[in-house]
């Protein structure tokens, strides 16, 4: 290869170089000039209304509801939401109140659903039905010195006398 060709080949790559350097930095700019498009969600005030509609409609029209959503009367549920309030375990939020937050866990716990149903039917994210399920078991957990009895260890008459079941109770 001559002098002259090299010099050729060498111009035509700096020019290429060159030439691609603009359409970059020409990219640049353009997109610094365009206006982002931002996602535009729906009014929280719709949001926190159909929230509030649904706990209405599903879980405090009436106790056969209730007890079908929740496992539990609409006066226990309000008493153990109470009694969650006066020991400072649970309080409302600008997001969720304290009902909002029990009606979750309970209806996990006595249906054994998934986060993501239960997000679905609370209009909520499968992040926020955690955060406050996880909450709300601890605070039951703070209960449990009163509220849960442990296990007797007397096996009942009926048990203990039986043959069909007596061997398994002998110690």
């Amino acid at each position: 290869m001559d002098k002259r060709t090299k010099i050729l080949i060498y111009a035509a790559a700096a020019h290429m170089l060159l030439s691609m350097m603009a359409i970059v930095v020409s990219s640049m700019k353009r997109k610094r000039s365009e206006r982002r498009q931002y996602i535009s969600y729906g009014s929280m005030e719709e949001r926190d209304r159909m929230r509030i509609d649904y706990l209405n409609n599903k879980i405090w029209k009436n106790d056969i509801t209730c007890v079908n959503m929740l496992r539990l009367r609409r006066e226990s549920f309000f008493r153990f939401c109470q009694l969650f309030r006066d020991r400072g375990l649970l309080e409302d939020t600008i997001h969720m109140c304290v009902e909002q937050q029990v009606a979750m866990f309970f209806n996990t716990v006595g249906h054994n659903l998934r986060n993501r149903l239960v997000a679905t039917n609370f209009d909520r994210s499968g992040e926020t039905v955690s955060r406050y399920f996880h909450l709300v078991l601890h605070a039951v957990g703070e209960l449990r010195a009163e509220y849960i009895r442990p296990p007797s260890l007397e096996t009942p008459t009926k048990i203990a006398g039986n043959p069909r079941w007596d061997p398994y109770f002998k110690v």
